[in-house]
C-alpha cells in the first residue's frame, strides 16, 4: 500500500512541475515517446539514479548534473538515492516508470547485472536510458553498451581502477626499496560493485604482474575515513612490518595517514600510503609528501557527459560517441597512476 502511495505522490509531483514549467531544483515534468522527432528546445524531465547520495563523490556528480540542467534551461531532474542497495534501486526504477512523466533515465547501477532489468523495463516503456559510472551488464569490464536500446554508456571502469592501484602500489614498493614489499589493502563497501570489482582487479594484477608485492593483510574501510583509521591501527599491531598501506579512495587514505601518526609513524617515510580516485584532499596530501599517489577518477566529467547525453536522448537527438571510458578518453594522465611526478597534469574534480 505504501508503495502505491509513493508512486502516486511521485506522479503528482511530476505533473505539478509540468504544469508550472521552469521551476528549479530536483522537480520534474512530462514525458515523450521514443517515436517523436528530435526537438532541441523541448522541456525534458530526467530521473537521475545515484548509488549513494551521502558519498562525497556522488555529491559532486549530483551537483554537476544540476549545473548542466540549469545551463540547459529546459531540463529538470529528480534524484533517486539507492543507498548502495540493489533492491532500493530496483524499487526506485519501478516507481519512476509507474509514475510516468520522465523523458530519460540517467542510471548509475549499484550492481550491473541486477539493474539490467531496470534499463530493459524503461526502454520497453519508451524511456531512453543513459548509464553512467558503473558498467551495466554481465561484463563489468567494458564501457560499451551491453543492452540493446541503451542510448549511451559513460563509464569509470572499476577494473581499470584496480589495475592502476596495483601499479601504484608497485611504484610505492620500488620507492621503498623493499623486496619483498609488505602491503596492507583496505577496501570499500562489499555491496558496491565498484569497490568489489576494483578489489578483485587489484589482487589479480598484483598476483600476475608484481611478484615483489606481498599482500599480508586486508580489511574493510567501508569508504569511511574513521573506519580506515581504526582498521589501519589494528593492521599495524598485527603486522608492524608493513611497508605500504593501500586504499581504494583518497579519504580512506587520509584515515590511514591519521592512524600512522596516532602510533608515532611518519607517513611518507616509515610507511607509504596510496589512495585512489584522486581528490583535492588527496592532491594536498601528495604535495605534503604524506600520500604517495592516487588514481584517476573524474566525477564531474563523468556527470557532465552523462547529463548531456541524457538530455540529448530525452530530445531524441543523436549521440556521436555513445560509449565512453571517462579517464581513458578525457584525462591527460590516461589511466596511469598519479604521483608527485605527474600531479601537475591532473586536476581533481571533487
Amino acid at each position: 500500500m505504501r508503495r502505491v502511495i509513493a508512486v502516486s505522490l511521485l506522479a503528482a509531483a511530476i505533473a505539478g512541475v509540468a504544469a508550472c514549467g521552469g521551476s528549479s531544483g530536483d522537480d520534474n515534468g512530462s514525458s515523450t515517446s521514443s517515436g517523436q522527432a528530435a526537438d532541441a528546445n523541448k522541456h525534458v524531465n530526467i530521473a537521475h539514479f545515484v548509488a549513494i547520495q551521502a558519498n562525497p563523490v556522488e555529491q559532486s556528480i549530483i551537483e554537476t548534473f544540476k549545473q548542466v540542467a540549469e545551463k540547459d534551461g529546459a531540463t529538470k531532474l529528480v534524484v533517486f538515492d539507492s543507498n548502495n542497495s540493489v533492491q532500493k534501486e530496483l524499487a526506485n526504477c519501478n516507481d519512476a516508470i509507474a509514475a510516468g512523466g520522465f523523458d530519460a533515465f540517467a542510471l548509475k547501477a549499484v550492481a550491473g547485472p541486477p539493474l539490467m532489468a531496470c534499463a530493459r523495463a524503461a526502454i520497453a516503456a519508451k524511456i531512453p536510458v543513459v548509464v553512467f559510472g558503473n558498467a551495466l551488464g554481465p561484463d563489468p569490464n567494458t564501457a560499451a553498451r551491453q543492452i540493446p536500446g541503451l542510448a549511451g554508456s559513460v563509464i569509470e571502469l572499476a577494473q581499470t581502477n584496480g589495475r592502476a592501484i596495483a601499479a601504484l602500489v608497485n611504484e610505492a614498493c620500488v620507492a621503498r626499496g623493499k623486496s619483498p614489499c609488505n602491503v596492507a589493502y583496505a577496501y570499500g563497501p562489499l555491496a558496491f560493485d565498484w569497490a568489489s570489482i576494483s578489489r578483485k582487479s587489484f589482487e589479480e594484477a598484483v598476483a600476475k604482474d608484481y611478484p615483489n608485492v606481498r599482500i599480508v593483510a586486508s580489511g574493510l574501510n567501508d569508504f569511511n575515513p574513521e573506519t580506515a583509521r581504526t582498521l589501519t591501527k589494528t593492521l599495524l599491531q598485527t603486522h608492524p612490518e608493513l611497508d605500504v598501506v593501500a586504499t581504494d579512495v583518497d579519504f580512506a587514505a587520509a584515515g590511514a595517514i591519521a592512524a600512522l601518526k596516532d602510533v608515532g609513524k611518519a607517513p611518507g617515510r616509515d610507511v607509504l600510503v596510496t589512495g585512489a580516485a584522486l581528490s583535492n584532499q588527496g592532491k594536498d596530501l601528495i604535495v605534503k609528501g604524506e600520500l604517495f599517489g592516487s588514481t584517476c577518477l573524474m566525477p564531474a566529467t563523468e556527470a557532465r557527459t552523462a547529463a548531456e547525453y541524457a538530455i540529448l536522448a530525452a530530445r531524441h537527438e543523436p549521440i556521436a560517441v555513445p560509449d565512453v571510458e571517462v579517464c581513458r578518453a578525457f584525462a591527460k594522465t590516461g589511466v596511469s597512476p598519479i604521483t608527485a611526478k605527474n600531479l601537475d597534469q591532473f586536476t581533481p574534480e571533487w
